[in-house]
């Protein structure tokens, strides 16, 4: 018979990262009653204070040790600023994240802009970048912000991590750019934040030619700068890179 695990008895005593909803420890000496006391507690928690102290520690509850959004640290960062160290882990996260499928090219694609890192127990766990890109937007000339390379650690999927993330990036594209632009297969978890799906067309610009891309059409999701009317964007023209425009 396997020998039961012990239930910690001090945040130090533990390591192990769990879901800012739920790691449930001896989770079979755990009764109906005390999970649906453990989420109102977790729930009142989350809502009355999200964001206080990003080193908080583990919190224990009867039979249950989780970790929350509190101690995820959001830092700004510049290309400039990169350290070897970081660049490095960086690269790490995102190959991890995308499960090998981010090529140099993808990479490439996360330089320009503003970085935001996600750091727990001083480990870079979350990435996501907004670049500047010169575009045409129904006619006019526009610098959009373009949100790249949103990233977190696998083994964090699905615990609130990525949005906390998300929410500092969509307060950043609201201030700073009259229109944000992103591409994704996930479209619910950024309209949760407040990104609507494009209804335009899309082109991209080569040599002065604009070729239409409607096949990038459905994937494309867009953010008003708080300064702008409630107009979503009819045309968008991006200018060619390598690798996928959009």
């Amino acid at each position: 018979m396997q020998e039961e695990q012990k239930v910690p008895r001090e945040p130090s005593q533990t390591r192990q990262l769990s879901s800012c909803k739920e790691t449930i420890l001896n989770k079979s000496l755990v009764s109906k009653q005390q999970e649906r006391s453990f989420f109102q507690f977790l729930l009142q928690r989350l809502l009355t204070n999200p964001y206080q102290n990003p080193y908080h520690p583990p919190t224990f509850f009867g039979k249950f040790a989780f970790y929350t959004v509190e101690m995820l640290r959001i830092s700004r960062a510049l290309d400039s600023d990169f350290t070897t160290q970081i660049e490095s882990a960086l690269q790490s996260l995102m190959i991890e994240a995308f499960e090998g499928d981010f090529s140099e090219e993808d990479w490439q694609h996360t330089f320009g802009g503003m970085r935001f890192l996600g750091f727990m127990d001083n480990q870079l766990i979350a990435h996501g970048a907004v670049i500047q890109r010169w575009m045409d937007v129904d006619g006019e000339r526009k610098l959009v912000g373009y949100v790249e390379g949103i990233a977190v650690a696998p083994t964090l999927w699905r615990k609130g991590f990525g949005s906390l993330l998300m929410a500092e990036l969509t307060t950043y594209c609201r201030s700073e750019f009259p229109l944000s632009l992103l591409s994704t297969d996930e479209k619910d978890f950024y309209r949760r934040h407040g990104w609507s799906d494009f209804a335009g067309e899309s082109y991209v610009s080569n040599a002065g030619v604009e070729i239409r891309t409607e096949d990038e059409d459905e994937g494309l999701m867009y953010l008003l700068g708080s300064s702008q009317d409630n107009v979503g964007p009819r045309k968008v023209v991006c200018e060619s890179r390598a690798g996928d425009a959009w």
